[in-house]
């Protein structure tokens, strides 16, 4: 893991959002089976636990069961089961296959880069890519506030609990302390984020923006980040190349 912790941040993440984009555009059943082994060499190589993948796969699970269900039903080409008036189709089984690991691969590539990325850092080494700084600087505060948000929601939620609070099975009930709490999470964030704006502005934020990026110009990824770089973007194009010359055989 500490390989890609160390991997310079202005060339992980061009390099791993084109690694994404060129898995995104695969449709070759036969390459489509490459995916996941490419996910898995860098979840592997990235020493995340397996735990944190198969916890961030419950919602996008859920999501291509739904589709894969519709895909099985709707889609044309041959019966392959027939259960009274239900007929699961050959095809559409094979497409919602082939979306599921798609999708999958590209979310195990998506989760590596996000939790390898050190968040110290961050903000100077996206600058260097040329992003506006204000657009950096509202994204940063932006994943950091959700973060607070989650966690005052988790110790609100456990103070409920420690008050003797069951929701029990009553929609009304339940929609009625969502409300208020979300109410609640939403002002206070707010008036921390202005606090914490004003700090910034007293220690003379936005005055040496011009001198941050030149100072973060000068600096230069070390070659292992660029020997990193060149294997994922020559995995990617190479991904993209097998796709255009499968389509034109």
């Amino acid at each position: 893991m500490r390989v890609f912790e160390n991997w310079d941040t202005s060339l992980k993440i061009p390099s791993m959002f084109l690694l994404m984009m060129s898995m995104a555009l695969i449709r070759d059943q036969y390459l489509i089976s490459l995916l996941p082994c490419v996910a898995a060499i860098l979840f592997i190589a990235s020493g995340l636990p397996l735990s944190l993948l198969l916890s961030r796969f419950r919602a996008p699970i859920v999501f291509l069961l739904f589709v894969s269900v519709f895909l099985v039903l709707f889609s044309e080409g041959d019966a392959l089961v027939r259960i009274g008036p239900v007929v699961l189709k050959s095809q559409g089984a094979i497409l919602a296959l082939n979306t599921c690991v798609r999708v999958l691969s590209v979310i195990t590539v998506g989760i590596v880069m996000i939790y390898t990325t050190p968040l110290s850092g961050l903000s100077g080494k996206l600058k260097r890519m040329l992003i506006p700084h204000i657009l950096v600087d509202i994204g940063i505060m932006t994943g950091r506030y959700i973060m607070v948000i989650g966690e005052d929601y988790n110790k609100m939620k456990t103070a409920r609990k420690l008050r003797g609070y069951m929701p029990g099975k009553s929609m009304a009930r339940r929609f009625g302390v969502i409300v208020p709490t979300a109410a609640t999470l939403l002002i206070k964030g707010f008036q921390q984020s202005e606090r914490v704006f004003n700090a910034m502005r007293m220690r003379g934020y936005g005055s040496s923006a011009a001198g941050e990026a030149r100072s973060y110009a000068l600096e230069r990824p070390s070659i292992s980040s660029f020997l990193m770089f060149l294997a994922t973007v020559t995995v990617s194009v190479l991904l993209i190349v097998l796709e255009v010359t499968v389509e034109t055989a």
